[in-house]
């Protein structure tokens, strides 16, 4: 329990408000005891990514994205008036610029979380009354971090598994951008059948020499102990650059363990170049010319995802909410407390593929020769 040296020293409370008042009349920490008149708050983790990308607003369940893009050529048209100014030719002779007309559809799924607040911790806690705002008011910004993980992470399973994660409910990021690589290769002969479409995983190529069924491999960033990571992540942008991925408007979104090794290896190399150390108004580093971006989901990936690197201009993957997230609580008499849930419906899909590109990054240390 806390005590007056305790408050006096000014000591951090760890608040244990699941535990009740002790018979004795002693108190657990965080309950009638802090050293504030309020409980010290802190979310974990919040929500980056999802601001960055291409909101859509959705007035329903389902919601139709209708895409377009043209690059247009210059034609001569000498060819049409000749010489002497007279018309040769129609303009349709020429040839035409096509523009590229593709739907995507977004499917927003729906999300919830809720907690159980008994009315006897209502009477004893610091706050009294007042608690149940702010702990709402924590709730909805750490399930829009919730969101970012299925938004990239997510990986849809049949729905009429017993599993109720919510990571399992749609495909997020990685997975649509694996659906891409795997129509990459053609599936008789297994060689690139655009070599300037996207890759979506980077480095898609085919292993005739191994044994597995699935012989589709990819390349990895490996950024253990005797790599040098810089060379893979420029060689990544190029292949992005390759796919006519809008380079002058990509990020560069890496791991905090990844962008602790960027930093490290760019800090010790001397040279002029691009690659030298360079930091934004952000505080982030900046790689030729992309700013490095650390995120806190790509620190805290979910289901069989480890550590990725994602180049991507994030106006390219569209976010469609159908509603913010947003919570309410209720007085249950046969709960004897208070029932808080925060719901949340959107899906996520990327526009223009060829935006986007990721890659595993593997910590293993470079094997001694």
């Amino acid at each position: 329990m806390m005590t007056k040296l305790d408050i006096e020293a000014r000591k951090p409370v760890i608040v244990k408000w699941d535990k009740p008042l002790l018979s004795s009349g002693e108190v657990t920490e965080g309950v009638m005891a802090g050293q504030a008149k309020e409980f010290l708050t802190r979310i974990e983790e919040k929500s980056e990514l999802l601001g960055m990308l291409r909101y859509v607003e959705m007035e329903g369940e389902t919601q139709d994205i209708q895409t377009l893009r043209v690059k247009p050529v210059l034609q001569s048209a000498e060819k049409l008036t000749g010489n002497v100014g007279a018309q040769v030719d129609t303009i349709t002779s020429l040839p035409e610029a096509v523009p590229t007309i593709l739907k995507t559809t977004l499917k927003a799924h729906y999300f919830t979380a809720f907690t159980k607040v008994a009315k006897s911790f209502m009477v004893t806690n610091i706050e009294k009354e007042d608690f149940l705002a702010k702990y709402e008011s924590l709730l909805a910004p750490g399930c829009a971090f919730s969101a970012e993980q299925i938004a990239v992470f997510g990986k849809k399973i049949s729905p009429n598994t017993s599993d109720s994660t919510g990571y399992k409910n749609l495909d997020g990021i990685l997975a649509q951008l694996d659906a891409v690589a795997s129509v990459y290769l053609d599936a008789s002969t297994h060689a690139v059948i655009d070599a300037t479409g996207p890759q979506g995983h980077y480095g898609v190529h085919w292993n005739s020499a191994s044994a597995e069924t699935d012989k589709t491999e990819f390349i990895d960033i490996h950024a253990g102990e005797g790599y040098d990571v810089l060379p893979q992540i420029d060689a990544m942008l190029n292949q992005f650059t390759k796919q006519k991925g809008r380079r002058k408007s990509a990020y560069i979104f890496v791991s905090s363990q990844l962008s602790a090794v960027m930093i490290a290896e760019a800090s010790k190399r001397e040279t002029d170049g691009g690659d030298r150390l360079l930091f934004n108004d952000n505080g982030n580093m900046m790689f030729r010319g992309r700013e490095v971006v650390p995120l806190d989901v790509l620190d805290n990936p979910v289901n069989d995802y480890g550590d990725v690197c994602i180049i991507a201009d994030p106006d390219s993957i569209g976010y469609g909410p159908v509603m913010e997230a947003e919570s309410e609580a209720e007085y249950k008499t046969e709960l004897k407390g208070y029932l808080t849930s925060v719901d949340y419906m959107f899906d996520v899909a990327l526009i223009f593929p060829q935006d986007v590109l990721y890659a595993k990054v593997d910590y293993t240390a470079k094997p001694s020769s």
